[in-house]
């Protein structure tokens, strides 16, 4: 017997549209979108998709080590090989690179990837992470949870294969399988985050 999430996945899969480099799903969400500066990646740096929310159960927090504008640049280089959809800078401003429909290359495991959206951080993980930051990242988590029914909490189980685990949830890099990141890092208050993200 299928759970109601799955059913709930399948009829927002059903209902996935794309729209000005996000994917709006029918229905009303208490989280809305927040605005985004859109910065699209080279087509050589991701694979072009379209991905509904049955496809979508990770949410991936990453750190730059770097500045935000600079890992936007990065991403629109041909010879990039990576991407994440989204990165907030420091003072909260939101960069958006890709669709959530399309597949980021940004989690280092095909299985992360093609099931996942990656949010990247400007600044670096041996420094504390300002609260406007904070602010934005949780919001938009807020509102990507709501739009592909992922678990508003940090995942416990990251298994190996991604699709093991098809309800998902909200992870740091450094707990993909065969990752060799330490991002978000010690400095990433998961507590405050996550109660941040439910506060919306």
């Amino acid at each position: 017997m299928q759970s109601r999430r799955d059913v709930l996945k399948k009829l927002g899969a059903a209902s996935t549209a794309g729209l000005a480099g996000t994917a709006a799903l029918s229905g009303s969400a208490a989280a809305g979108m927040p605005g985004v500066d859109w910065k699209p990646a080279d087509s050589s740096n991701y694979t072009s998709a379209d991905r509904g929310a049955s496809e979508i159960n990770w949410i991936i927090i990453h750190t730059v080590q770097g500045s935000a504008s600079g890992a936007v640049s990065w991403f629109q280089n041909p010879d990039a090989d990576v991407s994440a959809h989204f990165t907030t800078a420091e003072d909260g401003y939101l960069y958006q690179s890709l669709s959530e429909v399309n597949i980021g290359w940004h989690a280092g495991n095909g299985s992360y990837n093609d099931t996942s959206v990656g949010i990247e951080n400007g600044g670096y993980v041996s420094e504390p992470y300002p609260d406007a930051q904070y602010q934005k990242t949780a919001d938009l988590v807020a509102y990507l949870c709501e739009q592909y029914n992922i678990p508003k909490e940090r995942a416990t189980w990251v298994p190996e294969n991604a699709w093991d685990n098809t309800t998902g949830g909200i992870i740091g890099h450094d707990q993909v399988p065969g990752s060799t990141h330490t991002d978000p890092g010690d400095n990433w208050d998961w507590n405050h985050f996550i109660d941040l993200v439910n506060s919306y």
